[in-house]
């Protein structure tokens, strides 16, 4: 039987470029993590393959998962050292990183809890060896003096059980073993590698509508004021049912102050579960249909535009719902889950929850959100990933004054150079490029992407990731101009599209059969909805005068 490999083949290399080779010892590690390194060589262009000491010198690095082995590697060849596993650790140990000019930003001087247990003693270190990560026990990752390029972590490497994803082993509690070899996977690849986007950012507030100008605790010219102020920008997620009527006032604040707040989609009426109850295709697409013409005419009434970004209420959404709304037009819907209808992520796509925003359903993207009043520690992760850091709440988050969002503002401005803006922006930027000779390809996670074409570039090639769900797209759009899509090692990758460098293009993950809003009947309903909003907003907009009598004592 022949030593396994993970490389890929000369056709496959050609079409998307060069990869660095990666050696793996001992060569039983590469079975027993096969799964794992498959994972992540759909994420960097490496290839992993089985090595002896004899052939270090042919590799572009060297991963060496038993720090009892011994591979002799040249100094000019990066390397990584792991430990194997000693076994589970009852209580966790908090891991120090070093200064961010020695590891990944979002982890510079972070203090953050790992469950998984360090190797025991016997990893040695000399001196002038640079540490990267440290616990009360002393040195658990660490850069080997010059002139070597190796590196040594005390954690070992966990293969993806079944039913795992790589996102599972990079969250709270359990992440030493990948923050390593992702680090090690960079520096190998170096420019060769994927230019992933930049960090961006955006606050999501749900419910507020347009009657007055302020919501609750929420006074829509101090939240302009402030947003310029701290440099932020948040969306204001509307129920479409609350479309009428609009204040005047409330509108030319908004219009005025675009820069700072926008207006997003928060389901059609905001009735129990509305869009996490909707399991037929036709329940899907007429309710869909209704709160786009509620839009419509709030955008005729108010003269601002609603962005076709839909914040799902309380998180709700069926698979029917998110496929409806590829059919409609929907840019991209923001969840705190990317399969709200599943218990977990799908067992089939091992890279799910890695990506800036999830393909599901056969094409919708999900943005991923994440509570205002959360834990911090969930954002190092998700910067790492260079995900969008969208932070949602109600007007109640807001009870005690806009500090909560400076002071999240600041937080998310620590994990690196961070952008702010719509959901609408975020959404039409979230892809990684890759150049390679006159073809720039293209990872694309989004619906509607925007895209400046580098100089001397002269085609593009548009790769998808597997999507769980029957794809919904007819091939990528430019224009007139239709790419087909087809099968590709770990997605979709479509046809080359030509291009001049310096232009900037839009492309579009168009729909087989598109929907529109006016062809679909209206649905029959009664005054339960309007009854309950009215009820709700009552007392969102009654809780600021109760609040301030206890204020005063």
């Amino acid at each position: 039987m022949s030593s396994p490999s993970l490389a890929t083949s000369p056709a496959q290399r050609h079409q998307a470029g060069p990869r660095r080779r990666i050696g793996v010892a001992p060569p039983a590690r590469l079975r027993s993590h096969a799964a794992l390194l498959a994972a992540l060589a759909q994420l960097f262009p490496v290839s992993f393959e089985p090595v002896v000491s004899a052939e270090a010198g042919e590799l572009d690095g060297l991963l060496v998962l038993d720090h009892a082995a011994r591979i002799d590697v040249p100094p000019r060849v990066p390397s990584l050292l792991t430990a194997v596993p000693s076994g589970p650790r009852a209580a966790g140990e908090t891991v120090r990183f070093a200064r961010e000019e020695l590891v990944a930003r979002p982890l510079g001087r972070r203090a953050l809890l790992e469950y998984a247990a360090p190797a025991p003693a016997g990893m040695p270190r000399a001196q002038g060896d640079v540490v990267l990560a440290r616990t009360r026990e002393g040195p658990v990752w660490w850069r080997e003096a010059r002139p070597s390029c190796a590196q040594v972590s005390a954690f070992p490497l966990a293969e993806l059980a079944p039913g795992e994803s790589l996102r599972d082993h990079l969250r709270s509690g359990c992440f030493m073993g990948l923050v390593p070899l992702l680090a090690f996977l960079r520096e190998v690849c170096g420019t060769l590698g994927w230019a992933e986007p930049p960090l961006r950012a955006c606050f999501v507030i749900d419910d507020p509508n347009l009657r007055w100008t302020s919501y609750g605790f929420i006074d829509f010219a101090e939240l302009i004021a402030h947003a310029h102020a701290h440099g932020y920008h948040a969306s204001l997620a509307m129920v479409p049912l609350d479309g009428w009527p609009v204040s005047r006032r409330a509108a030319s604040l908004l219009r005025a102050g675009g820069e700072w707040l926008s207006l997003i989609m928060h389901g059609n009426s905001h009735v129990a579960r509305e869009l996490g109850r909707l399991s037929s295709a036709r329940e899907a697409e007429l309710a869909l249909a209704q709160a786009l013409r509620r839009v419509r005419r709030f955008e005729a009434r108010s003269q601002l535009r609603v962005q076709r970004v839909m914040v799902p209420p309380h998180g709700a959404c069926s698979e029917a719902v998110l496929r409806a709304m590829f059919g409609l037009g929907f840019d991209a819907a923001c969840i705190s889950r990317p399969y709200p209808w599943r218990e977990r992520l799908p067992s089939h796509l091992p890279l799910a929850g890695w990506h800036p925003a999830e393909l599901v359903a056969g094409g919708m993207p999900v943005l991923p959100r994440y509570p205002l009043k959360g834990s911090r520690e969930e954002l190092v992760f998700r910067a790492l990933l260079r995900q969008p850091l969208i932070l949602y709440g109600h007007h109640g988050d807001l009870a005690e004054g806009l500090d909560v969002l400076s002071q999240a503002a600041a937080d998310v401005a620590q994990l690196g150079d961070v952008e702010w803006g719509t959901l609408e922006w975020i959404a039409s930027r979230s892809c990684a490029i890759r150049r390679w000779r006159e073809t720039l390809h293209v990872r694309m996670f989004s619906r509607r992407l925007l895209l400046d074409i580098p100089q001397g570039v002269h085609r593009i090639k548009v790769e998808l990731p597997e999507s769980d769900g029957e794809p919904l797209w007819s091939g990528i759009a430019r224009g007139p101009l239709l790419a087909p899509l087809s099968r590709a090692s770990g997605g979709w990758s479509s046809s080359d599209l030509e291009v001049s460098g310096g232009a900037r293009v839009e492309l579009l993950l168009a729909a087989a059969c598109p929907l529109s809003p006016d062809q679909l009947p209206r649905p029959q309903g009664g005054p339960r909805p309007i009854i309950r909003r009215v009820l709700v907003e009552g007392r969102d907009r009654v809780r600021p005068m109760l609040a301030l009598p206890r204020a005063r004592a």
